[in-house]
């Protein structure tokens, strides 16, 4: 058989229907990417180790947390809780965002979060790291280690 004039031969077909298919690809990659709504939520990372400390019978610890997400993390002083050795605690304190009630952090900020583990330093003093878990309503849990600091 012989091609007529104007007909298109097999490889040519090939490399234009494999082009037509990326284009299509990259327009649909494009629309998720640029186009699309991307979530708007709170997302928290730990940084550093986590540390406890004595202060009298009690086990202070303190968590550094970073706002890695798109919005503010708002929610109640009492949202926030860890529990270790057993026991869960609420927030006490943090080196930022508290204010009547309410724990605040907006995106990129940091905040070191102070929980009160009261009568549990004799649980704790001898080891030299416990695990943990954070919990912060509406982000979710993340297991931690904690380093016990000892005075010697």
């Amino acid at each position: 058989m012989k091609a007529r004039r104007g007909d298109l031969s097999g490889p040519v077909l090939a490399i234009l229907v494999t082009l037509v298919l990326l284009a299509i690809g990259a327009a649909i990659i494009a629309y998720f990417v640029l186009l699309g709504a991307s979530p708007q939520q709170p997302v928290v990372s730990i940084l550093g180790t986590p540390v406890a400390y004595k202060v009298g019978a009690d086990a202070y610890v303190n968590v550094t947390i970073v706002n890695v997400g798109s919005t503010t993390l708002n929610v109640s002083k009492t949202s926030v809780k860890l529990n270790a050795t057993g026991t869960t605690v609420s927030l006490e304190g943090a080196s930022h965002g508290i204010s009547g009630g309410k724990f605040t952090l907006d995106p990129g900020k940091t905040s070191t979060l102070l929980f009160k583990f009261t009568g549990k330093w004799n649980d704790i003093k001898d080891k030299e790291f416990i695990n943990a878990v954070l919990t912060i309503e509406g982000v979710g849990s993340q297991v931690i280690t904690i380093r016990v600091l000892r005075v010697t």
